[in-house]
């Protein structure tokens, strides 16, 4: 019927300059940022700094915006590959 696609985590990796994988970029840990939206929502609900390369800068100033603007403040939780574990 259909054959499973196995894609593998990606993450940009700031050594490559671009997206990446597990199979595709021999670099650390340390050089990739992981793309997870419950980690961008915590990061902007937190006021904290988002990492390079998260997304374009007048998407992430509305963004700031909105969150900022909130009166009730959502806890996020992360799990899994958002943790960055």
């Amino acid at each position: 019927l259909c054959t499973p696609l196995k894609i593998d985590w990606t993450f940009y990796c700031h050594k490559c300059d671009g997206m990446a994988s597990l199979r595709t970029c021999p670099h650390g840990k340390e050089d990739r940022v992981l793309l997870s939206g419950t980690a961008l929502r915590k990061g902007l609900s937190e006021g904290s700094p988002i990492p390079d390369h998260f997304g374009r800068d007048e998407v992430l100033e509305i963004l700031r915006a909105y969150y900022a603007g909130l009166d009730e403040k959502v806890e996020i939780k992360l799990h899994g590959a958002a943790t960055g574990n």
